[in-house]
């Protein structure tokens, strides 16, 4: 969540005030190519966070993996998609950091405190509880949870893997849509 929605949000309009972005509109270069190729350098810098995260967890903490790390790399991955998506929709949207900032803060924190990162979601109202299913970070969290600590696979994951295609879909729509080089 952090590395996707502030990292981009606040990279790609600082981008812009250093026209970079607009040097390369003067090549052959689309908007959809350019959020691509920003997707996959921050996948890169995503898994290796992960992987430090993991073996920290792995030879400090005792950690122990109830599920393959096949299904959780994937998922992993996916997750980073969905949300790298938000942070190119607001920075690829955002003429300076002083829009993106706000934005950013905006999409993220009401996520952070909905989804169960910070606090179990059971512990919230039935309603709000049937709500916060459908946010985007909810289905990243149970999805991590549960290959983690309960050892299902990818395969057992289909109702957050449909939620995460479905706001991946409308979040990069939204990004190529809304793109501004300057």
């Amino acid at each position: 969540l952090s590395l996707g929605i502030f990292g981009l949000a606040n990279g790609l309009p600082s981008d812009k005030k250093a026209g970079m972005l607009r040097r390369l509109r003067a090549t052959p270069l689309s908007a959809g190519e350019l959020i691509l190729g920003t997707m996959v350098n921050y996948i890169v810098v995503g898994m290796i966070s992960i992987a430090l995260m993991m073996i920290v967890g792995i030879t400090l903490f005792d950690f122990n993996m109830r599920g393959d790390y096949l299904s959780f790399i994937i998922f992993v991955l996916l997750g980073m998609s969905v949300m790298l998506g938000f942070g190119l929709a607001i920075g690829g949207w955002a003429k300076n950091e002083n829009q993106a900032a706000p934005l950013s803060n905006l999409i993220a924190f009401p996520m952070m405190f909905l989804s169960g990162s910070f606090f179990p979601r059971f512990l919230m109202p039935d309603w709000l509880q049937g709500l916060t299913s459908f946010l985007p970070l909810t289905p990243i969290i149970d999805g991590i949870r549960y290959i983690t600590t309960e050892g299902k696979t990818l395969f057992a994951l289909g109702p957050e893997l449909l939620i995460m295609g479905v706001w991946a879909i409308v979040i990069y729509v939204i990004a190529i849509r809304v793109f501004r080089w300057e």
